[in-house]
């Protein structure tokens, strides 16, 4: 009988500690801490990533590049075709360059820095438009336009093909792109629209699925060799409007619909390696209208469509020995009281909430700490007061500064049986609403409201703390109100804000820095973060309704992304976070208890125990 070592290359192993490394899939060793037999194991699962900022459809091809660095371009936002583009970075979405054109339905190529995109509706346009990585230029147009058309390859070697043109109905036409022209390839075995596009290249894509009108789902797969189409193996059960990803011999098709009109949408997902098709995952939302991007089979991403609504729904697909959880808010112990204004600081873990107003009467001057899963009194604050700054980005230990009124109150809380201690006051009294950054004896606060009930009464003050007393630094740029602050007295970045602003502290001078990308204040909203280069803004109140939010979104010290949404719109509330992984939304007015806290995504090799059966 063969030996183990001789069927599969390698020696059981006896180690103290598991590998942690993906290299080592397949391998079994005997861990002589657990006394059990483990293994490495490959799983291929969809996970959920942060949404899109702009829900949409995007005709199952406007999205191109791969997982960590994907493109979603133009599309139907539900009223109108749009000329938005959007980044994903593996992580979350940022604002790219806008297109040239409003347009839906259109196929795209390349890649994050050097896309390309062509046709789309209204119109059936002839529309070329190359991408940089910023902004878009123009190409020399279709050789015959329409809409609902796959796409492959690069900026200078794509591939368009199928589609839908109006008078002419549904087309078998293929073009090659060069960098400069279309030209004329030979057409497809048959006519359909409505396809996904995928990575492949000029000289080596499929086409699987699609359209014939009126009403018939294709199981059709057709295969391109830079010269002819040819059958490939036909997908297993018909679909239209799919997600595609992936090469030829590494493919990946992804929801889509089985009818026309699509009343049954799919959730399921099939990987080809060029011969045969095999299931995969399903995703967690069906949908069709959607979009995908992704080098293989094995890493994509897709992104928007219609549930039937338009929607902004991201998932990843991984098939690796990695498990990939990904970032997410979750429930907390819920908050004593649902309070407008209140204050928080410190981390998930440890930290202290306080004021705040009832809408109905007095001001509170409770204060609760909380210690990572519920919530206990910890005293009262000297003065009534909402709308106060805070500090302490390692509770238990917190400052509190201003009062919505305004005030120029100052307190300490230093942790468990301790009280509140009044301390020197601020120079500018002022109310923040919950912003404010650094530790209890290095805070800083900018900018605030100097006039209670009142948007335009803002300040451009901007203090420092030091134990003791507050001094006035160099003013902020751009009077300011509800200013997100992030980082220490020497390294400090301040963002969203009322008016909307984004700007860079140094210790001797303030230079401008990326506002967040979906465009609203932090109005009322929560912010914080690890340090200035990676901040996060959560939830708040956006313009035009003003109506409470669940948006979140993070800064890495280039750009802004967004990342999972809270399961409750809150505006007008508690939040902080000292560390990336300890973002935390406390109670929020009107009587809205609930505690989130959020956690980024981490990847672990999926170590198994072995066990007989």
């Amino acid at each position: 009988m063969a030996t183990y070592r001789e069927i599969h290359g390698k020696a059981v192993k006896s180690l103290s500690t598991d590998p942690s490394a993906e290299t080592d899939a397949g391998q079994i060793w005997y861990n002589t801490a657990s006394d059990t037999f483990k293994s490495i194991v490959n799983i291929s699962a969809w996970s959920s990533g942060s949404p899109l900022i702009n829900s949409r459809r995007l005709g199952s091809s406007g999205g191109t590049g791969i997982q960590t660095a994907a493109l979603a371009v133009a599309g139907y936002n539900g009223t109108a075709a749009t000329n938005v583009v959007e980044e994903y970075n593996g992580s979350g979405w940022a604002t790219g360059g806008t297109y040239p054109a409003s347009l839906n339905d259109l196929a795209a190529a390349g890649t994050q820095t050097a896309g390309l995109g062509f046709g789309g509706n209204p119109g059936y346009v002839t529309t070329t438009a190359e991408y940089n990585g910023s902004s878009w230029t123009a190409g020399n147009a279709l050789n015959l336009g329409r809409a609902w058309l796959g796409g492959s390859g690069t900026q200078t070697a794509a591939l368009g093909y199928a589609g839908y043109r109006s008078g002419g109905g549904v087309r078998n036409v293929t073009e090659e792109y060069d960098g400069t022209n279309w030209t004329s390839g030979n057409v497809m075995g048959t006519a359909r629209y409505l396809v996904p596009g995928t990575e492949g290249t000029q000289t080596a894509s499929f086409c699987a699925g699609g359209l014939i009108p009126p009403s018939t789902a294709q199981t059709i797969n057709e295969e391109y060799d830079g010269t002819n189409w040819t059958a490939g193996t036909a997908l297993p059960s018909v679909r239209w409007s799919a997600a595609g990803a992936g090469t030829l011999t590494a493919g990946l098709v992804a929801g889509g619909a089985s009818n026309h009109p699509a009343t049954t949408l799919l959730a399921t997902s099939l990987s080809y390696d060029g011969t045969t098709w095999a299931s995969t995952p399903n995703l967690a939302t069906a949908r069709n209208s959607i979009a995908g991007a992704g080098a293989s089979s094995s890493s994509a991403v897709v992104f928007g469509g219609t549930v039937p609504s338009v929607t902004n729904v991201t998932e990843e697909y991984s098939s690796s020995a990695n498990v990939i959880t990904a970032s997410a808010w979750s429930a907390g112990g819920a908050a004593p009281s649902g309070l407008a204004g209140s204050a928080y600081a410190g981390t998930k873990e440890t930290g202290q909430t306080w004021g705040g107003d009832t809408g109905t009467g007095p001001w509170p001057t409770a204060s609760f700490e909380y210690n990572g899963t519920s919530w206990t009194s910890s005293g009262s604050i000297p003065k009534a007061a909402n709308g106060q700054g805070r500090a302490g980005i390692s509770g238990p230990a917190v400052l509190s500064f201003g009062h919505a009124q305004p005030g120029t109150n100052t307190e300490t809380w230093e942790g468990d049986g301790s009280s509140w201690t009044t301390q020197n006051a601020l120079n500018t009294g002022r109310g923040f609403y919950g912003t404010g950054a650094g530790p209890q004896t290095a805070a800083v606060g900018v900018g605030g409201n100097t006039s209670a009930g009142a948007a335009t009464a803002i300040s451009n003050a901007h203090e420092n703390y030091d134990g003791t007393n507050w001094t006035s630094k160099t003013v902020f740029p751009t009077p300011a109100n509800w200013v997100g602050t992030v980082g220490t007295q020497t390294a400090l970045f301040a963002f969203a804000g009322f008016p909307y602003t984004g700007n860079s502290w140094d210790g001797s001078s303030w230079t401008a820095a990326p506002s967040n990308s979906l465009g609203r204040p932090n109005f009322y909203g929560g912010s914080g973060g690890a340090s200035a280069t990676s901040a996060y803004i959560f939830a708040g109140y956006h313009p035009p309704s003003w109506a409470n939010t669940t948006y979140t979104e993070h800064y890495d010290g280039t750009s802004w992304a967004t990342q999972p949404n809270l399961a409750t719109a809150r505006g007008n509330f508690g939040g902080d976070g000292a560390s990336s992984n300890g973002l935390f939304a406390s109670s929020s007015y009107p009587g809205v208890t609930s505690t989130e806290e959020f956690s980024t995504e981490t990847t672990a090799i999926n170590v198994k125990t072995l066990t007989q059966s």
